[in-house]
């Protein structure tokens, strides 16, 4: 586990601003009727203005099981030689592959492959499994359409983040192919919110509230039973865990669910698996989206790319240069 040693101005500000303007508000906003269309309408241009102007081609993609959207940065390579699966966050019940591509973009770009972002059903009309299935769908259309696994990859932010989980724990379960290499940006790991919880009471969060978050997991799954290591994978056993294919974290210092990440990380190194957590100081929930104006967002992004393509047969990393955890300012 890496702890940078001092954050950047710009994200000490997003901090700031999170706790005045967004966690007084998150806890009043109820998840159904104009609230819910508010807060998916906010998401998505909030998203969009992040990633203006984007350069990415983007196409639609519409599928017998699942539909989402291919992303190619003009360096991407063909399909062929290899595919990045996103899956975006949103609590489960907001959020969209057009809002995330200030994240699919640059990813495209840094790893010069193409990536799917799946358009996966939201809760509160689509709860569990919905989403998952939607994600193992489109795992298997790749394999379907004759991609190997050693050359997907697989990424998620936030509600993002346990849903590539929940699918590598489906995988392992079914003792499916894996794919290559998973990298997660601030991943919710824990629907029961004990550690957040208590996170937050010692350190409030700046953007998430436990709160908010139960409200969320409560739409995406109303009978509230955990045991089902797909929605709780911090209890998925030793042996399926050792299926598990190279992961890398990246979790704000600052985030109620940094506790969960740190968790995933002890379990998984005791099971064997390759895999690095960085919990960024200073660094809010889903920071990755702001990676046009946080320095440390940017660079998660390019240590992702580097991280995936090093796994994925056929590619190899490209060169860059990564500022040392300390010279970040």
């Amino acid at each position: 586990m890496t702890r940078n040693q001092r954050p950047s101005l710009i994200s000490g500000l997003v901090a700031a601003c999170g706790l005045r303007m967004v966690r007084p508000q998150i806890d009043t906003v109820r998840l159904e009727g104009a609230h819910l269309r508010y807060l998916r309408g906010a998401i998505t241009i909030a998203g969009m203005l992040a990633g203006w102007p984007g350069t990415a081609k983007i196409q639609p993609l519409r599928t017998a099981r699942f539909d989402g959207e291919w992303v190619r940065a003009h360096n991407a390579r063909p399909v062929a030689a290899g595919a990045v699966l996103y899956l975006h966050g949103g609590g489960y019940v907001a959020s969209s592959p057009r809002a995330y591509r200030c994240v699919t973009g640059p990813l495209s770009r840094l790893t010069a492959l193409p990536v799917l972002a799946v358009a996966y059903r939201r809760a509160p009309e689509h709860p569990f499994p919905a989403a998952l299935d939607d994600a193992v769908a489109a795992y298997e259309w790749l394999l379907d359409q004759g991609h190997q696994p050693e050359r997907i990859a697989i990424a998620g932010d936030s509600a993002g983040g346990h849903l590539a989980v929940g699918l590598l724990t489906t995988l392992a379960q079914r003792r499916s192919a894996m794919p290559a290499a998973v990298t997660l940006f601030s991943p919710l790991l824990d629907p029961t919110l004990t550690e957040a919880i208590r996170r937050d009471a010692v350190r409030p969060d700046p953007v998430m509230t436990p709160t908010f978050a139960a409200r969320c997991s409560a739409a995406f799954h109303p009978a509230a039973e955990f045991a089902d290591p797909r929605l709780s994978p911090l209890t998925a056993t030793l042996a399926l865990l050792r299926r598990f294919p190279p992961i890398l974290t990246h979790v704000g210092g600052t985030e109620c669910f940094a506790g969960d990440a740190e968790r995933l990380h002890e379990r998984l190194d005791l099971a064997g698996v390759t895999n690095r957590l960085f919990v960024v100081r200073g660094q809010v929930h889903s920071y990755v989206t702001l990676n046009r104006v946080v320095p440390e967002a940017s660079l998660a992004l390019r240590r992702a790319a580097i991280f995936l393509r090093s796994h994925m047969v056929g590619t190899n990393a490209e060169p860059a240069v990564i500022q040392p955890e300390g010279a970040l300012r």
